[in-house]
């Protein structure tokens, strides 16, 4: 008995040995340590059983080496390698399931020419770029590239000539420490959103960090740049709408304050043909500094010819020069003003002069985050007063207004208006999203 219970559990052993513990991990586990491997590698596992048949197609690592460098004396070979590799290579962005690559590293001993179909490319993190001399994406329509600390300039030159039909490129960097200038030239380009972040270290002085945009197909332009030193837009016609931030850096810039206004103001001619604008605070700020400190440029400011929607983002003590933007749009329809703090001081005063949008072509108008402060109001008034076409003005006012607060939302309702055709309409900020509305007049 004892001889036939010690080899059950002999048997018992061996079988526990035998069994495929690793398989029974969860699929996350099992492509983490597939990730380790280099994809060849990984792509092999899938021989293994049905369990492993499909799990490389998730790894989100690859490691892509053609391995070929010593058949180059036997030229059958060396040529039948070369085509497998490309066919493997194809056969691995075909069939994968995941889209989304952490990691990426392909070394290659040869040069190939990969016919790529590739249309959406989204690059993030620790990619290097050594000697990139050419690419190849005939159908790639959209690019992201964000935060790539190795991207310089002759990558960006390099993919986008390689991408002829490429209508959407979102570049994002911070602080461009080792770029001295960027060129964003393209014929396809549709679409751009430009992100670049200062870092707050004085820059060097031997060069200035330049920012060139030539892409004369270009419908959509969002610009956030507190790195560059100069900006240039050129062949703009295309532009129809761009959405803007950028401003000088006290400390870090090179360029002297006068100057560098004078480059925006020069900007702004060249983008003057669009039909809708945001302007962030910080573009106003160099707008009130021109003014301030009487620049000549103050007074080039160009005119939006094809204007007809301007949203500007501006703080209380820089509304004062509202009515001198206003004066550069002569064919103004929609007029939204959003305040970018909470008010604490005012600075509004009527101008004597009436901008000709107001009393020609100006019908809708809204004002976000009103407050009922003093100063903002007379602003209100002003605007209902001289809009002698405004359709709709509306007014998204704080859920936590006073009594006395309330009691202005009733008296901007009962000023005099310029246009008899005026409806006001007064939302709650929790139900401006919605769309709804408390009080109409």
């Amino acid at each position: 008995m004892e001889e036939t219970a010690s080899g059950d559990n002999c048997q018992n052993l061996c079988e526990k040995a035998n069994e495929d513990v690793i398989s029974e991990l969860h699929d996350d586990i099992l492509c983490y340590m597939l990730s380790f491997l280099p994809t060849k590698r990984a792509v092999a596992t899938s021989i293994l059983s049905t369990r492993w048949r499909n799990l490389w197609k998730s790894v989100t690592i690859l490691d892509i080496y053609d391995g070929i460098s010593g058949y180059y004396k036997n030229p059958s070979t060396y040529k039948e390698r070369k085509m497998n590799f490309v066919n493997f290579m194809d056969r691995l962005f075909i069939h994968r399931n995941n889209p989304s690559i952490l990691k990426f590293r392909l070394s290659l001993a040869q040069s190939y020419d990969f016919t790529c179909k590739l249309v959406t490319l989204k690059l993030h993190g620790h990619i290097r770029f050594d000697n990139l001399q050419s690419v190849c994406f005939p159908s790639l329509k959209a690019l992201h590239l964000e935060h790539l600390r190795m991207l310089n300039n002759i990558a960006i030159e390099v993919l986008l000539s390689g991408s002829p039909a490429l209508e959407e490129l979102e570049l994002h960097m911070e602080g461009r420490d080792s770029r001295r200038s960027v060129d964003v030239c393209s014929l396809s380009l549709k679409r751009l959103i430009i992100g670049f972040v200062c870092i707050f270290v004085p820059y060097d002085h031997s060069y200035r960090k330049k920012l060139t945009i030539d892409t004369p197909n270009l419908e959509f332009l969002k610009l956030v740049d507190f790195a560059s030193e100069e900006l240039s837009m050129q062949r703009a016609d295309s532009l129809l709408q761009a959405d803007l931030c950028f401003g000088y850096q006290t400390g870090v810039f090179n360029v002297g304050i006068e100057e560098y206004a004078n480059m925006v103001v020069q900007f702004y001619g060249q983008i003057s043909g669009v039909k809708t604008l945001s302007l962030s605070n910080c573009n106003i700020r160099n707008l009130i500094g021109a003014a301030v400190s009487k620049f000549p440029c103050f007074g080039n400011l160009p005119t939006f010819r094809n204007l007809i929607h301007l949203e500007v983002r501006v703080c209380d003590d820089y509304v004062w020069i509202l009515p001198e933007i206003l004066q550069c749009t002569s064919n103004l329809e929609v007029f939204v003003f959003i305040l970018e703090e909470d008010a604490y001081d005012w600075n509004w005063c009527a101008p004597h002069s009436v901008p000709q949008c107001l009393s020609s072509c100006l019908q809708v108008i809204e004002f976000n985050d009103f407050e009922a402060v003093s100063g903002e109001t007379e602003m209100v008034e002003y605007f209902l007063k001289n809009a002698l076409v405004l359709k709709k003005m509306t007014i998204t006012y704080l859920t936590d207004l006073k009594t006395s607060e309330v009691d202005v939302l009733k008296r901007l309702s009962t000023c005099p208006k310029g246009s008899d055709a005026c409806q006001i309409v007064i939302i709650p900020e929790h139900e401006h999203s919605r769309g709804q509305a408390t009080e109409t007049y």
